[in-house]
């Protein structure tokens, strides 16, 4: 991948300032990867992993109607699903080809993200890797052949 299509896609890899520069989206720190995304109405959400020698996950949330960008540290540190609805959220940490994930469900309370609770779920098969889609509030979970649905 060339480094001008990278840029689009995942932001610089030096700091900018404001939100946007030339119509890319500048996020919090270096991304590295990316673990999952969600949508809530017209806004777009993204969990990823920082690139830099400082680590750390993060939210980031993209409303493309006013270009408007705004990342938040991760209240889970390896999320694998995320759904959002306001002002909480509900973000999944499964262990590989286990029968059960971690439930995580969080606030925003002032400028940061808060875990309001946090448990252990099974379900009715094993837990696949980029297992979790987030749309509109709802968590959609692959477990096996079976989905679950859980609500932000």
């Amino acid at each position: 991948m060339n480094p001008g299509t990278y840029a689009r896609l995942y932001g610089p890899t030096q700091p900018a300032p404001g939100p946007e520069r030339n119509g890319v989206v500048v996020l919090a720190d270096a991304p590295l990867e990316g673990c999952t995304a969600a949508t809530e109405d017209d806004k777009v959400w993204f969990v990823w992993y920082s690139g830099s020698s400082r680590g750390g996950t993060f939210l980031t949330r993209i409303t493309p109607s006013t270009g408007e960008v705004k990342s938040w540290p991760s209240p889970v540190r390896d999320p694998d699903g995320f759904a959002v609805r306001g002002r909480r959220a509900v973000l999944t940490s499964r262990v590989h080809n286990r029968r059960s994930t971690e439930v995580v469900r969080a606030e925003l309370v002032g400028d940061a993200w808060s875990v309001t609770e946090r448990r252990k779920m099974r379900v009715p098969g094993r837990m696949a890797m980029r297992c979790g889609q987030g749309r509109d509030g709802f968590l959609w979970l692959r477990a096996g052949r079976t989905w679950l649905r859980i609500e932000a």
